[in-house]
C-alpha cells in the first residue's frame, strides 16, 4: 500500500474512533473531512451546549511521536492523539487542551521544540490518558 495513503487511512480512522466515543459520551459530532482548516472535529457537549473544536492525531502503533508543528497549536483547541494498536486492542486516546501544551512546550516537545519536525512525545502525554472529562469544562 503506497505510504501516503496508509497514512490519510490513518488519520481518518483515528477520526473517526474519536467521534464514536464522543457520541458514545452524549455529544453532538460533527467531522468536517477537511473542509475546515485545522479542526478535524466539531463536538457540542448536550449538557452545557458549549462547542469544541478538535484536531485528531493517530498514529498506528505506540510509542511514537505525534508530529504538530507548536505554530499550529490554538489554546481554545482540543488536541486527541490516538494509537490505533492492532487490531483486535481498542485505540488508546490521550486528551490536551491546548492551553496545556502552549503552557509547556518544552516538557511536551523535548528536543524537537524549535526543529523542522516538532513532535509531541509519548512519554508527557501518558497522565492524559482517557481524559474525556476535559470536554466538560
Amino acid at each position: 500500500m503506497d505510504i501516503k495513503i496508509e497514512n490519510q487511512l490513518t488519520g481518518i480512522s483515528g477520526e473517526f474512533f474519536v467521534a464514536a466515543e464522543l457520541a458514545k459520551r452524549n455529544f453532538q459530532v460533527s467531522i468536517s473531512l477537511g473542509n475546515a482548516k485545522g479542526i478535524d472535529l466539531f463536538a457540542t457537549n448536550q449538557a452545557n451546549d458549549k462547542i469544541f473544536q478538535i484536531e485528531v492525531k493517530t498514529l498506528r502503533k505506540k510509542p511514537n511521536c505525534f508530529t504538530l508543528k507548536t505554530a499550529r497549536l490554538k489554546k481554545e483547541f482540543i488536541y486527541i492523539f490516538v494509537y490505533l494498536n492492532s487490531n483486535d486492542i481498542q485505540p488508546d486516546y490521550y486528551v490536551l487542551k491546548g492551553e496545556e501544551l502552549l503552557a509547556d512546550l518544552k516538557h511536551f516537545y523535548g528536543a524537537s521544540l524549535g526543529t523542522d519536525r516538532e513532535t509531541v512525545n509519548h512519554g508527557p502525554i501518558q497522565e492524559h490518558y482517557n481524559k474525556w472529562t476535559k470536554l466538560h469544562d
